[in-house]
Formats: structure tokens, sequence, C-alpha cells
């Protein structure tokens, strides 16, 4: 019933699906390009909204099929053309990220040179990025013999377990105040700790 409720009713402005989402992100990572290039200061929710959009876009498959499954009652063709738009919204925002980033450095090529705004937002898509490129590594060939499967699910089990320990130990260290091993890092290190495992879920979830 709820699946017939699902097909009947339309998208908004009857757009393909996932075209407003995808509008709205590149229309906020577009303002948030505009003002870093201007050198005016970025609004707190302005970078907090960017930060949404990339973990929809990198720390999920922003809600697509993969490719060759569809959701029930759909058809796998129709799911085709939702997971390409989202690969297309996906790259034009890693694109732009980058060349900020290299617009930056051209001036001053340092981590110092790259606005903290930018900073900020580059560190939580390298988790990203990075969680899903191990991810990759380790799941590609998983599929191949026994061996490559136990391995890919031993790489598994400690990344979770890794991942487990440090935003545990972490989140004591904030919440208690205690001076770590991060140091001044820590906050930086719980965000790379937490998008990178997200990242590397992307694939073999």
């Amino acid at each position: 019933m709820a699946e017939d409720l699902a097909a009947r009713i339309r998208e908004p402005l009857r757009l393909p699906h996932g075209s407003i989402r995808g509008t709205i992100a590149l229309i906020v990572a577009g303002t948030y390009a505009y003002l870093l290039l201007r050198g005016t200061p970025v609004p707190s929710v302005l970078i907090n909204s960017v930060i949404v959009v990339i973990a929809f876009y990198f720390g999920t498959r922003a809600a697509a099929s993969p490719a060759g499954v569809a959701p029930p009652g759909q058809s796998p063709s129709a799911a085709t053309p939702t997971s390409r738009r989202t690969k297309f919204v996906r790259g034009i925002l890693l694109l732009g990220f980058v060349g900020l980033a290299a617009w930056f450095l051209r001036a001053d090529p340092t981590w110092k040179g790259i606005p903290q705004e930018l900073q900020a937002v580059l560190e939580v898509l390298a988790g990203y990025v990075s969680g899903l490129i191990v991810s990759w590594l380790v799941h590609r060939r998983a599929h191949e013999n026994l061996l490559r499967k136990r391995f890919a699910t031993l790489a598994r089990d400690l990344i979770a377990v890794g991942a487990l320990g440090l935003t545990a130990y972490t989140c004591f260290a904030l919440a208690t105040g205690q001076v770590t091993i991060f140091a001044v890092r820590v906050v930086d290190a719980l965000s790379l700790v937490v998008t990178f495992y997200f990242g590397s879920r992307v694939i073999g979830r």
C-alpha cells in the first residue's frame, strides 16, 4: 500500500528525481565559493550547509541504489538516471572544492594559505574520500576467492574497531577537557575519523 502511494506521488515541480536537492547543493556550494574568492567572511551557517551537502553526496549514495539494483516497486532501468545525476553533482562538488584549494595555494602553497573556512570543509571531504578509496581497495577483488573475502572481512572489522576506539577516546577527552595525544587537533581528529568511516561504508555496506 505504501509503495503504491509513493508511486502515485509525483516529484516536486514534476522535475526528475533528485533535481531539487542537486540544485540546492550547487547553489549552496556556489555561494560558499563566491564568498571565499571575494575574501568575505563565510557565515557558519553556510559552512555547516556545505558540510551537510558533502555528508549527503559523499557519505552516502544519496538514497540512490547501486547500479543494477532498483528500490522495491521500481524497475532497474528507472534507478539509473538518479545514480547518474548523483555522480554528476558529486563530481562537480569535488572539482569545485579542489579548484578552490588550488586557487588559494597559488599565492601561498602551504596549508596556512587556505582560508580556515575552506580548511574545515576540505578536512571533512578528505575523510570521506580517503575512506572511500581504502574501502574500494579492500573490496575491489573480495569476490574472487575465499581468502580475499576473509581479508576484506578482517579489514572491515579492523577499521570498525579503530573508528569506535578513536571516536570514544576523542569524545571522552572532549567531554572531560583532558589533554590528549591529539593536542589542539582533537576536534579535527574526530572529524577525520567519523568521515573516514562513513566514507568507507559507501562501498561494501
